[in-house]
């Protein structure tokens, strides 16, 4: 199969050579313009070597996403349910038994531009990239095959689209699909908005930190702020907490919450706040609230890299917030999702601000995404979420 065929410039090819599957615009030796707008082409080095093949968009900083490293044919319905097979193996060995996770994590999987969530017999799929956009049929066709489930819902939504020229999109992609899908996170049970929510619909990446986090919360007072369908409060619940105040501004996940509480049984250990959390903890602390443990999960606050020296005086403030309300002894949990503010620098803002509040912290636990959103060695960016649990001592 003959493909047009692209070119890496002399000393612009080590790092694609390497493992990356990003091909920047920059590191092209022809003209970017006339390759195929979301259409397949071969990829090779400076002095002519085959690399692999992937998909191109001449209109985007990153022009071509290398799909494989063989000269498979990525317009065959087999080659995408080859590819859907191998993540499938991986969450059968990391998660045995387990039904709802993550189980395409685009690059890390080895495909570019495909995430998939599934929850039971349901899937939740975002396609962000024109190269996954226009092999949408066979993709669905693949996944059918692989999967067979009941349903599929399409969250192709957010940034990456917008930079790839695409629209956002959230509709029922096939079969019948209901309003809410029940699932089990480790003993805690979800109600997850297959066409509602944030993201596809249920935070997996977290998963492993949540779990954690909630067996060290026996007989202790919680709360759990950006809390989304409050999963930090219900593992911290499930676990015996005595009681867990859970906050989020979105009335949708207020809604979210009360259903997960009574889903679970702990309505009345579980008070749910509808409040912007920088504002909700300001609050607290005026009123000399105090927690045995403290749980901060908010969502990215820098999106780009020119937003990460902002991004990092509000992890300083909202840790310094949290940290007053951590009872001396307790337990301080915090996390950023912002690839763009790196791990040293979000550790430098968690001291800064424990400085502020006059708290001495001890890290007892690094965390990071759970294993079903594994990391791609070279590929940074795949290593995204910064997940940490601190003792908390009076300065």
């Amino acid at each position: 199969m003959s493909l047009p065929m692209v070119q890496l410039r002399n000393k612009k090819d080590r790092r694609v050579k390497g493992g990356h599957p990003w091909v920047f615009s920059n590191e092209i030796d022809g003209d970017i313009k006339a390759l195929p707008a979301g259409g397949a082409v071969g990829v090779y080095d400076s002095k002519g070597a085959f690399i692999g093949r992937g998909y191109a968009n001449p209109k985007s900083l990153i022009t071509v996403r290398i799909a494989s490293r063989r000269k498979d044919d990525i317009d065959h319905v087999a080659f995408w349910a080859m590819k859907i097979r191998e993540a499938v193996e991986l969450r059968h060995l990391v998660y045995p038994g387990r039904q709802s996770m993550r189980l395409i994590h685009a690059d890390a999987d080895g495909l570019p531009g495909l995430v998939v969530d599934r929850y039971g017999d349901y899937l939740a799929v975002q396609l962000t990239t024109l190269g996954t956009e226009q092999r949408k049929e066979i993709i669905g066709q693949a996944l059918q095959q692989v999967l067979s489930p009941k349903g599929a819902v399409l969250r192709s939504e957010g940034r990456n689209r917008q930079l790839e020229g695409l629209e956002d999109e959230r509709c029922v992609w096939f079969g019948d699909i209901p309003e809410h899908v029940e699932i089990d996170e480790l003993g805690v049970k979800f109600q997850v908005p297959l066409l509602g929510g944030q993201k596809t619909g249920h935070f997996f990446d977290q998963t492993e930190n949540r779990a954690w986090a909630g067996q060290r919360c026996a007989g202790k007072t919680v709360l759990d702020v950006y809390a989304n369908g409050a999963g930090w409060a219900l593992h911290a619940l499930h676990n015996g907490a005595k009681h867990s105040v859970a906050v989020d501004k979105s009335p949708d996940c207020a809604a979210m919450m009360t259903q997960n509480a009574a889903l679970n049984g702990v309505t009345d250990r579980l008070d749910i706040v509808q409040a912007e959390g920088k504002k909700f903890l300001t609050q607290l602390c005026m009123e000399s609230q105090q927690f045995d443990v403290v749980m901060l999960d908010p969502p990215a606050f820098a999106k780009t890299r020119k937003a990460a020296n902002s991004a990092l005086r509000g992890y300083t403030e909202v840790n310094k917030l949290g940290l007053q309300l951590t009872a001396a002894g307790g337990l301080f949990f915090t996390s950023s999702c912002s690839f763009h503010v790196d791990e040293a620098n979000f550790i430098a803002a968690v001291m800064k601000g424990a400085q502020q509040a006059g708290r001495s912290l001890r890290m007892v636990r690094r965390g990071e995404q759970s294993s079903d959103h594994p990391v791609h060695p070279a590929i940074p960016e795949s290593r995204y979420l910064k997940s940490y649990a601190f003792e908390v001592r009076m300065a």
